[in-house]
């Protein structure tokens, strides 16, 4: 596991979220960073968007790269929230509120 710093700049809290924390497929996408800094405004016509932001290095001075939650039909579609030609390697991943769905330990 790596920790990185990271700074929402959608101006709420995913918690916050319009389209509730229930139904549809969400995805956390990781941006990579390479070279320049890319997407560093969040998209403002995408109402999909569940958090959005910059991968900073532990002094927050240098960019590593861009996370995203948001909700898509799929992980295709979900990739598109960054550009594809600026990053190292995007990931994207399944998630839940509460973290990823496959990641729950019993009780």
């Amino acid at each position: 596991m790596l920790l990185r710093r990271w700074r929402n700049l959608l101006g709420r809290t995913m918690w916050d979220f319009p389209g509730g924390r229930t139904g549809g497929n969400r995805y956390l996408v990781l941006g990579l960073g390479a070279g320049q800094a890319a997407d560093l405004a969040a998209p403002h016509d995408r109402h999909d968007l569940i958090a959005y932001g910059p991968l900073l290095s532990d002094d927050g001075a240098t960019w590593l790269g861009t996370a995203a939650l948001i909700e898509a039909r799929d992980a295709d579609e979900a990739r598109t929230v960054l550009t594809p030609d600026r990053y190292a390697d995007i990931e994207v991943h399944n998630w839940a509120f509460g973290g990823r769905p496959d990641a729950h330990l019993p009780r």
